[in-house]
């Protein structure tokens, strides 16, 4: 077992070098006590974070610290690279209590953590695509394109995002029930994605979406808004449209639209994939005190199944 406390000691063949980038920019404008474990050739991101291990029922609250098993982001990403059959090694080596986010692997005595939301592109337009789906969910997109249609899209250049753009991120993670982590305005000025603008007819900016594409899916990052534009412009609607619009464009594979909005995205078309977390500890007697509470810690996932396309997709 080998633990780094930077990325940059970790040998290349053990992590695809876009992530490595990621994880150096976020040891640089996040550091929150980033470490790597590497094991029989499995690597494992952690970091980290005070956290109500009660996050999915709101009248319950327990924050502790706890060492999660996840990217230092939040976005829907592995942070496991590598055999996950391995983790089980590093999680005994881990002190304390530890928590794994967004897996694929349900483990035994798991919980869920918040869904993932995908669409898959078997479209070639994306006039192709308002015609599948169902009367009642195209006329909705309809009716939020209507209200969208004054507005302005543009490529936003990092160097050019500013503390009003921040501002309307920080609104987001403001209103969201599941809050990790709050970055700073510095690493949307240095991350190589992409950034788009939303602006109004007086030029004032409403909006903006960040997206990477990355082998042959486009990931929808973060986003900044005003709760107050939802009713004028019906902007976060337009958002994900103008994010379907973007992938169908490049033909890509799949747009992971992320975790979190369940209802409109699964109202565009998006399947819900579960992602599973598993806490941790070295003590047999607290394992098994973790094991009864884990009901009281988990995601339900998204009860309603919408039929958005005429046929199935």
């Amino acid at each position: 077992m080998k633990i780094y406390t930077s990325i940059s000691d970790v040998k290349s063949s053990e992590i695809e070098e876009d992530i490595k980038e990621l994880l150096l920019l976020l040891e640089k404008v996040n550091s929150c006590g980033q470490q790597y474990y590497s094991c029989d050739k499995t690597l494992a991101v952690t970091y980290l974070h005070k956290l109500n291990i009660f996050n999915f029922k709101k009248s319950l609250k327990l924050e502790l610290p706890v060492r999660i098993v996840a990217m230092p982001i939040s976005m829907e990403m592995s942070s496991v690279f590598g055999d996950e059959a391995n983790l089980d090694k590093i999680l005994k080596s881990i002190s304390g209590l530890s928590l794994v986010l967004n897996s694929d692997t349900p483990f035994t005595n798991r919980g869920r953590t918040l869904s993932n939301f995908m669409f898959y592109n078997k479209f070639n337009t994306f006039e192709d695509y308002m015609s599948s789906l169902r009367s009642s969910y195209r006329r909705r997109l309809h009716q939020a394109i209507e209200k969208g249609k004054d507005l302005r899209i543009a490529r936003l250049e990092p160097k050019a995002f500013t503390l009003n753009h921040y501002k309307l991120y920080e609104d987001v993670y403001k209103r969201s029930d599941n809050k990790l982590e709050l970055l700073p305005i510095e690493f949307f000025r240095e991350f190589g994605s992409e950034m788009y603008e939303f602006k109004n007819h007086e030029n004032e900016v409403l909006a903006f979406v960040q997206l990477l594409e990355r082998n042959n899916q486009l990931l929808f990052i973060f986003c900044g808004f005003k709760e107050e534009d939802v009713k004028t412009y019906d902007i976060y609607y337009n958002m994900l449209l103008f994010i379907v619009n973007q992938g169908i464009s490049r033909g890509v594979f799949s747009i992971n639209f992320g975790q979190t909005s369940e209802e409109s995205k699964s109202k565009i078309g998006c399947i819900e994939i579960p992602k599973y977390l598993y806490l941790h500890h070295n003590n047999p007697a607290i394992r098994g005190i973790l094991k009864i509470l884990t009901p009281y810690f988990s995601y339900k996932g998204y009860s309603k199944n919408h039929r958005v396309f005429k046929v199935k997709q």
